[in-house]
């Protein structure tokens, strides 16, 4: 198995590090467009390798898409951050030109490859990409829906003071801060509803701390 991940930022780096240690990959490339950037965070993760007991083999690169070729599956996640007061929605300008182009890049070069999509707004950049790209709907996938369901699961856990671990809860709909419906009535604490244990006003802030998230 190859993965690739496009960003070497906070997310992206984080992802590859996830996906080192836990030897999802037996090759593992991660690109991004500053100079030099990547290889570092590469480096520092391949020197964790005797401490943290995993084989991956990782390779930074500097915008060079023939490094990723034969990758099974490629993240997403360059683009412009939010900044404070912004929605996601406020970046489709900015990252739809970005998440199109690396998706093509990719594509180039591994064309079986399944595109998972964590740039913002998530919904639709994933979207963007099914359609300009002419994929079939299997091969690429918006992580959205798990993120927003954990963060969930965080701040309830943050509001009953309790392991996240004993909480089962759910987010449906879009990736944004009015599409999103964390389903508070449905949410269980060691299989006692939340409703029980929270009343309407902590229920409220957690669903809208999960929508900014």
């Amino acid at each position: 198995m190859k993965i690739t991940v496009v960003g070497a930022g906070a997310v992206g780096a984080t992802c590859a590090d996830n996906i080192a240690r836990k030897e999802l990959a037996q090759e593992l490339v991660l690109l991004d467009i500053k100079e030099g950037f990547a290889e570092g965070k590469a480096m520092d993760m391949m020197q964790t390798m005797t401490l943290l007991g995993f084989d991956t083999k990782i390779t930074g690169v500097t915008n060079d898409y023939s490094k990723t070729a034969g990758s099974d599956v490629a993240v997403i996640t360059s683009g412009l951050p939010r900044k404070p007061g912004m929605t996601r929605e406020e970046l489709i300008g900015i990252n739809a030109g970005i998440v199109k182009g690396v998706a093509e890049n990719i594509l180039k070069h591994s064309p079986k490859a399944i595109i998972v999509v964590i740039s913002n707004p998530m919904d639709t950049m994933t979207y963007l990409a099914l359609k300009s790209l002419g994929l079939p709907k299997n091969q690429i996938i918006g992580m959205g829906g798990i993120l927003d369901s954990a963060r969930f699961k965080y701040y309830l856990s943050v509001a009953l003071d309790c392991n996240a671990s004993d909480l089962q809860g759910f987010v449906i709909g879009g990736h944004g801060d009015t599409t999103m419906i964390p389903l508070t009535r449905l949410a269980t604490y060691q299989s006692l509803p939340v409703s029980n244990l929270l009343d309407a006003a902590a229920l409220d802030k957690v669903a809208a701390d999960t929508m900014v998230g």
